[in-house]
């Protein structure tokens, strides 16, 4: 039902139109029988008399004319409604399909990046590919159910009309029937649902496939275990869930395919022993009954469909609670008039794990001001990406405050001075374009770096979109750096940026690059481990355990700090 729901939500007047085509076509349908009856018998005393007389038609005889002409109406009238119910269901499924994608979307980019990270990219991933297409192919079998519920409901009445006795040996087959097959279902539902969990796992292992190839490349061992116990462990337990669930499902199925011709043996070898009922008679309830075992059979074979799309949008719907919206404003703004940024007593602390203490980075109490430069060094588990998040605003402060100038950072800030920055991160994502409006001055500049940082001869810029991503590491970072010129904010932060480029680069960025922003009065943070080029920034800091201590360059103290391992 809530499937359905979220269908007539997006779009309620066609939905009603589909249902109400989908109910016409179903009453056409089960009146087909009492035509055909009508016409091969006549003179029964339960149905109506009619003319059997033969007219000529385009040169073909057809007998009881007006009872044909209302047969092939009603055929011609059952495929309009039923085709035209299903087309309007299809298109709103369509709709619906990209509602769901998009609203996902949103909702990713509305996330806090905490929340993202507990989820992790590969449920995510799962989630659009698997959970949405089975939601939508449930969505689609809802008018072939309808029609043939429809179907089944009026072949039944008629059936009361026919025998009331048989009408009631029918009902308690349906309730035996439905009984049995419900059990078996729920079994394979709950297989279903594992097998959906396990899908979650598979993507994990396949990014490890994808983003490990050269760590399972230089290791024999390694890459075959990383398949026995990962991925073939994996597809091994969808395949069983799988093969389980689609058995126990088959079975049943068959089962109440039969349930009709099971009920048309028992009238036909057993209850007529017991009750009185003519040859005309018995002959039109075989007939319903015949009828009648078409719509259980698609409505049983839809039923899986619709299982599995329930398993999907339960799935959907609880990833969904756990990546909420941030509760910040929508209403952004760049904020102006601040020269520096304050962090005020500030603290994150992650989550506990179990019995051991989640990481807690702080109090933090520094100030950066527009026009300079600072690096940050420590060890690896020290805190910096942390900090480095609290910097950029992924991360809300656990306690403290953080300032821009005079601003305190809140929910109704936050958005706003976000704008202000720009992030290098040693994780970085590059884009295939350049997300900015493109004009001729903007397009002029974006040249002038690609020579600068000596791309020329590797990527062009087209309509903002660049030629290939295929490059080396260090190309890459150089292709965003270029990214992050042009967006010209005034904070500008760099995560091991240099780690990956060559000695002529590495030069470049320390005494040109960063030198030409803080002329240009950013606030330039660069996370490093280049002990060399120290000298480059107005105020260093280490970062150990979670706590920042401001240094003197001159201090030796400082220098064995920052030759601590990366």
């Amino acid at each position: 039902m809530k499937l359905l729901t979220s269908f007539s939500q997006s779009s309620p007047n066609r939905v009603f139109l589909s249902i109400v085509l989908g109910l016409f076509a179903g009453i056409c349908y089960s009146g087909l029988i009492p035509l055909l009856l009508a016409s091969v018998q006549p003179k029964d005393p339960m149905l109506p008399e009619v003319n059997g007389a033969v007219e000529l038609v385009f040169g073909i005889e057809v007998s009881h004319f007006y009872l044909a002409i209302v047969y092939f109406v009603a055929c011609l009238l059952i495929l309009l409604m039923r085709s035209f119910s299903e087309i309007l269901l299809l298109r709103v499924a369509i709709d619906v399909a990209k509602a769901l994608r998009i609203k996902f979307y949103r909702q990713i980019a509305d996330a806090s990046l905490s929340s993202l990270e507990k989820v992790g990219a590969s449920s995510l991933v799962a989630a659009i590919n698997i959970d949405v297409p089975r939601i939508i192919s449930g969505g689609r079998a809802l008018p072939m159910l309808l029609v043939n519920s429809v179907t089944l409901i009026g072949m039944l009445a008629f059936l009361m009309y026919l025998n009331a006795d048989i009408f009631r040996l029918v009902m308690v087959a349906i309730v035996i029937g439905a009984t049995c097959y419900q059990l078996p279902m729920i079994a394979g539902r709950r297989l279903f649902e594992r097998s959906r969990e396990v899908h979650d796992k598979l993507q994990q292992s396949i990014n490890g496939l994808v983003y490990g190839a050269k760590e399972l490349k230089l290791d024999a061992l390694k890459r075959q275990l990383y398949f026995d116990q990962n991925l073939y462990q994996q597809e091994q337990l969808i395949r069983d869930n799988e093969v389980k669930g689609q058995t126990v499902i088959r079975l049943t199925m068959s089962f109440g395919d039969l349930l009709s011709f099971f009920v048309i043996g028992c009238v036909s070898f057993i209850f007529v022993n017991y009750y009185q009922i003519s040859g005309p008679e018995l002959l039109g309830v075989v007939m319903a009954l015949l009828y009648v075992s078409g719509p259980i059979a698609i409505i049983l074979n839809f039923i899986p469909m619709l299982m599995v799309a329930a398993v999907s949008y339960r799935k959907l719907n609880s990833m969904l609670s756990l990546i909420p919206p941030e509760p910040c404003s929508d209403d952004i703004s760049p904020l102006q008039g601040w020269h520096s940024i304050r962090f005020s007593e500030v603290e994150y602390r992650y989550p506990d794990a179990g019995n051991e203490a989640g990481f807690h980075v702080g109090p933090l109490n520094f100030e950066m001001v527009k026009g300079s430069i600072t690096f940050i060094v420590g060890a690896n588990g020290s805190g910096k990406s942390t900090m480095s998040k609290l910097l950029t605003l992924h991360y809300t402060p656990s306690d403290g405050v953080i300032y821009f100038g005079d601003i305190a950072i809140d929910n109704n800030t936050r958005n706003n001075a976000r704008q202000s920055i720009c992030a290098i991160y040693s994780d970085y994502h590059l884009f295939d374009r350049l997300l900015l409006p493109m004009t001729d001055a903007l397009a002029s500049q974006a040249q002038q770096y690609l020579e600068k940082l000596h791309l020329q001869h590797k990527v062009t810029i087209e309509d903002g979109q660049f030629s290939t991503l295929s490059l080396s590491d260090g190309q890459r970072k150089r292709l965003a750096l270029l990214v992050a010129f042009l967006e010209d904010k005034d904070i500008y932060l760099f995560d091991e940026w240099a780690a990956d480029q060559d000695p002529l680069f590495k030069h470049v960025f320390y005494t040109e690059i960063l030198p030409e922003l803080k002329a240009r009065n950013k606030v330039v943070i660069v996370i490093s481990h280049d002990d060399r080029y120290f000298d480059v920034a107005d105020h260093l800091y280490v970062m150990e355990q979670g706590r920042l201590t401001a240094k003197n360059k001159a201090s030796p103290v400082f220098t064995a700090a920052a030759a601590t391992p990366c």
